[in-house]
């Protein structure tokens, strides 16, 4: 009887917590709604939609600048990044007097359509030409690609050169044939995770992935910051953004393969540090910095006496591969110095120039800095554009 007794008010207990848990649950999925009504409303209200047909959907295409200008420059946002309307107008502000600059979106961010296709590189790159086409924005274009954009612009300026009047690449996704193996798989589950948690109507997550991911800008306004949030709200919950994390690989394999070297005019913007002296005048050498340095010196040289014990390697090889240890806080900022140094030097000669020099007719400018170099460095990165764009003239 007493068992009994346990277990009905256990199950009584467990009803109330999974009423409980609704009401929640609806309460949150509600409020969801709401907020996304009111977001919406708010970015049609301050001019941020556009919707113009890519095919099977929609997607967001602003146009700021002058309309008749001498260009068409077609800005290629980086992935999961829907507010470059917003976040790269500083560093267009010089090139709207002359120019017509265009922000299109890719399936799945901010206000446009999510969507099922897969987003490959195919894929995407005719939902552009479409939008553009339905936009009523003819070619040519300069194309400005940021981050994987760069993947997307090379796929394009090689498959349609007819369309394209140049490329300004900012810090782009340099193109290499890759393996599967080097998906970040942690970022694809975590996105998945989120993904599923929003079609679950617990939306309200994402402000916990804002304040993460995207910290106040003092430089925004507090309209244009609301408008940056609702547009990232917006984006991280989608479909779309899903396919183009799971399909990334895939998409850099085809850009990669696609390259057909020709003579448009392009420039690629790196942010990489190459020199002692940019690295010194921005302070990139931070303790922590240092410290993943040593530690990956710690991490070779216990690699290598594991091989040099197993005889896998010959002391010869062994000595001339053996890092030095630090012996004080200032041999470890130097040797920091150094390894950085040539991991630079390693991606560019590796990685880089292969890229560039297989695009043909394209050259790599210095400007170190962060991966957003056009909100870091907004007038340093336009007038660069700026003065590329006018060379064409």
């Amino acid at each position: 009887m007493k068992t009994k007794k346990i277990l009905k008010k256990t199950a009584k207990v467990l009803l109330i917590i999974l009423v409980v848990l609704t009401v929640l649950w609806l309460i949150i999925f509600i409020s969801s709604r709401i907020r996304l009504k009111r977001d919406r409303e708010f970015l049609e209200e301050r001019g941020y939609v556009s919707l113009v047909s890519a095919g099977d959907y929609s997607v967001n295409v602003l146009s700021y600048g002058n309309e008749n200008g001498k260009h068409r420059i077609i800005a290629l946002a980086g992935y999961g990044v829907p507010d470059s309307c917003i976040t790269m107008r500083r560093m267009t502000a010089v090139l709207e007097a002359d120019n017509q600059v265009v922000f299109i979106d890719r399936a799945g961010y901010g206000v446009s359509d999510d969507t099922k296709q897969d987003m490959t590189v195919e894929n995407v790159v005719e939902a552009y030409r479409t939008a553009l086409k339905n936009a009523g924005i003819k070619a040519p274009y300069v194309l400005m690609p940021h981050s994987i954009g760069g993947v997307y612009a090379t796929y394009w300026e090689s498959k349609y050169p007819d369309e394209i009047e140049a490329v300004a690449i900012i810090d782009g996704t340099e193109l290499e044939a890759v393996t599967p193996e080097e998906q970040d798989a942690d970022d694809t589950a975590e996105l998945r995770l989120y993904y599923r948690l929003v079609k679950l109507g617990l939306g309200g997550t994402g402000d916990l992935l804002l304040k993460r991911f995207l910290p106040e800008k003092e430089w925004l306004s507090d309209d244009e910051q609301k408008a940056e949030y609702a547009l990232a709200l917006m984006t991280y919950d989608s479909r779309a953004l899903l396919s183009e994390n799971e399909q990334e690989v895939q998409n850099i394999n085809t850009a990669w393969d696609s390259i057909v070297t020709n003579d448009i005019p392009k420039i690629y913007i790196s942010t990489a540090y190459f020199t002692a002296e940019d690295i010194e005048a921005d302070g990139i050498l931070t303790d922590e910095l240092i410290g993943e340095l040593m530690n990956d010196r710690r991490e070779l040289r216990k690699m290598l006496d594991e091989q040099y014990k197993n005889g896998d390697i010959p002391q010869e090889r062994y000595n001339e591969l053996l890092p030095e240890l630090p012996k004080s806080q200032a041999e470890s900022r130097q040797l920091a110095l150094e390894d950085y140094l040539e991991y630079g030097r390693d991606y560019k000669d590796r990685v880089l120039l292969p890229y560039l020099e297989k695009l043909g007719s394209c050259e790599l400018i210095d400007l170190p800095g962060d991966h957003l170099i056009y909100e870091q460095k907004p007038d340093e990165c336009g007038k660069i554009i700026r003065e590329f764009i006018d060379s064409l003239d």
